[in-house]
């Protein structure tokens, strides 16, 4: 018999079985896809839980920070080597931003001030932070700056 067929002018063939080992790896996908789900499913994990006690974490942070004025400075210290070193250089001297240990700063050197550049920014390059860092933070890193001689 012939493994092709003429219908209206038109030649089929006939299916072929796929190759073992493409029905093999369906077979293992399925498997595992279905053991996956399961553990998802009956493990208990969840990522409401996992972000519930990261905002616990973090709130716990915020309070403990905020107790003393020391954990304040060092937390400022900690700001600026993560956000603001790399413009401003690791000694505040400055680098590619302006040096911030100068006697007067060009949008003034009160607490407020420097609070809002630091949270709106500044044209020319100064990008504002107000979205990274929440109040506290930005009061904490003023504060250091603030220190700065």
């Amino acid at each position: 018999m012939s493994e092709q067929h003429d219908y209206d002018g038109i030649r089929y063939r006939e299916e072929q079985r796929s190759p073992a080992v493409f029905r093999v790896l369906f077979v293992v996908l399925v498997l595992w896809g279905a053991a996956f789900i399961g553990y998802y499913l009956f493990s208990g994990w969840s990522s409401q839980a996992e972000a519930e006690a990261d905002r616990t974490a973090r709130e716990a942070r915020k309070k403990g920070a905020a107790a003393s004025p020391d954990n304040k400075a060092a937390q400022g210290k900690q700001l600026y080597a993560a956000n603001c070193a790399a413009c401003h250089g690791e000694t505040a001297k400055g680098s590619v931003g302006p040096d911030l240990t100068a006697a007067a700063y060009k949008y003034g050197k009160s607490k407020t001030e420097i609070s809002r550049s630091i949270g709106e920014g500044r044209p020319g390059g100064m990008p504002g932070f107000g979205s990274q860092l929440d109040k506290e933070q930005i009061e904490a890193l003023a504060e250091y700056l603030l220190s700065l001689k």
